[in-house]
């Protein structure tokens, strides 16, 4: 074997191990290829619904516990959840109810052995069911000897008034359940008179006893409320309500000033209480803001026949 021969067989046998590096290139790469080829599914009715296969096919799912939810079938059951929660936000009209109540608060507080005192009545309007624009008018007396006092206060029966408003935190919920903080702006003109005014004489050791009577007064103040109130049965609902006074003014007189104002209470006492009876007129019913389950229209949401058949069945 010569020189020439022998390159001549190293050659070929270079040629053979190119060509089989190159068959197996061409094919794993036609193996690729035919993994990631996609085959499409041919429909034997891949059409839109006319109307009449739209009411027929909503039938069916019903029958099946199931739903078209905008373009989606969905269970019952998925499609009144959705439907609720978007119906949790409510629309109340402007005037929603009217409110009358009676607050029984100082009566009760007189069975305990409190002698001052009185009774009121409020009306009010709900508004959307959030602001509460409000009224209240009442009487008061006292007739009490404050504690470490030389005195007796007589406070005669007068009138009080009181107008503000409230805002409705949960004005979101039904009106049964309501809490409230409000503002009211108060006024009373009433007599008293100041009796059994004891007098210590340091030299004779007597405690004499004298009188101011016939006195008058004008009293304006502020107060801040926070209050619930709950549905008991029917119309009737009960409210508690904590609240705060501060005086605006309150005219003094030359010999005294008022120990007790109507409406306001102890002029030494800034927190008080109540407790009222309410009766409620509706005057409106409220409207859920609530986007409600559609039936798709085949045409818009492109719903086919077979689309149906294939989401009912998943």
């Amino acid at each position: 074997m010569n020189f020439w021969s022998t390159k001549r067989q190293m050659m070929s046998y270079r040629n053979a191990k190119i060509l089989t590096l190159l068959a197996v290139l061409v094919l794993a790469t036609a193996a690729v290829s035919a993994q990631r080829r996609v085959t499409p599914v041919e429909r034997n009715n891949n059409r839109t619904m006319t109307a009449e296969e739209h009411k027929r096919k909503v039938k069916e799912l019903r029958s099946q516990g199931m739903m078209i939810l905008g373009d989606s079938i969905v269970p019952d059951s998925v499609a009144m959840k959705t439907d609720s929660i978007k119906a949790k936000h409510m629309q109340y009209p402007l005037l929603t109810s009217a409110i009358f109540g009676v607050n029984i608060w100082d009566p009760v507080m007189r069975l305990i052995g409190q002698n001052y005192g009185g009774v009121d009545f409020s009306a009010e309007l709900s508004l959307w069911n959030r602001l509460h624009p409000a009224v209240e008018v009442g009487v008061g007396w006292a007739n009490d000897t404050p504690d470490d006092m030389n005195y007796t206060y007589k406070g005669k029966l007068a009138l009080y008034g009181k107008i503000g408003a409230s805002y409705n935190f949960k004005f979101n919920n039904s009106p049964d359940y309501v809490a409230l903080l409000g503002f009211r702006a108060g006024y009373s003109s009433f007599s008293y008179e100041i009796t059994d005014i004891k007098l210590q004489n340091s030299y004779w050791g007597q405690y004499p006893t004298i009188s101011i009577p016939d006195q008058h007064s004008t009293a304006t103040w502020g107060e801040l409320l926070l209050s619930l109130k709950v549905k008991l049965f029917g119309n009737i609902s009960a409210g508690w309500a904590l609240k705060y006074h501060f005086m605006f003014n309150c005219k003094k007189n030359v010999n005294s000033e008022p120990w007790y104002v109507p409406g306001f209470g102890t002029r030494n006492s800034k927190l008080t209480g109540g407790l009222s009876i309410y009766y409620t007129l509706p005057l409106g019913r409220r409207n859920k803001t609530k986007v409600p389950a559609v039936e798709a229209e085949p045409a818009a949401s492109g719903l086919s026949i077979d689309r149906a058949v294939d989401s009912a069945t998943k």
